[in-house]
């Protein structure tokens, strides 16, 4: 009488020791997989901690190279020349000024129009400026403006 199929071969059957092996196998992975997580994990936070002590580094030598330069009684004198605008005794500054830059790209009829724009707000009692104010908030808030001048208020949402 025969067990396996009808070629003869024996049945698949799971020995004792394969199964002592398999749980073996089993308990070393779970007690062995956490830690070589944890020895990744620690692994990563080295990477992160030696690129941070890297850039460190480098930023404490760029602060010592301009801690040199600015030893240096002539790169304190140009600095202060540069940021400053400081001239020694008997210099006459210059200053070059590009009219582009100035007007913006204007034309010289547009530059007069805002000139007399701007004489027109400062010749303006500042209350009515205020005003103003109340009326274009006003106006944007309903988009509507009454034929009386005065603006409509915008319906009570509720």
């Amino acid at each position: 009488m025969s067990f396996g199929g009808d070629d003869g071969a024996p049945s698949p059957t799971i020995t004792l020791r394969a199964l002592g092996i398999f749980l073996v196998a089993l308990v070393a992975f779970a007690v062995l997989a956490p830690t070589l997580r944890f020895s990744v994990a620690q692994q990563e936070q080295l990477r992160q901690l030696n690129a941070r002590v890297a850039a460190a580094s480098e930023r404490n030598a760029d602060l010592e190279a301009q801690l040199a330069l600015w030893q240096d009684p002539q790169y304190v004198q140009a600095q202060a020349r540069d940021r400053l605008g400081f001239v020694m005794p008997g210099e006459t500054p210059y200053v070059v000024i590009d009219p582009e830059t100035v007007t913006g790209g204007l034309s010289e009829a547009e530059i007069e129009a805002e000139e007399r724009e701007e004489a027109r707000i400062a010749a303006t009692p500042w209350y009515l400026h205020v005003w103003d104010s109340v009326q274009v908030a006003g106006e944007s808030a309903t988009g509507e403006e009454d034929p009386s001048g005065l603006t409509v208020p915008a319906p009570a949402a509720g």
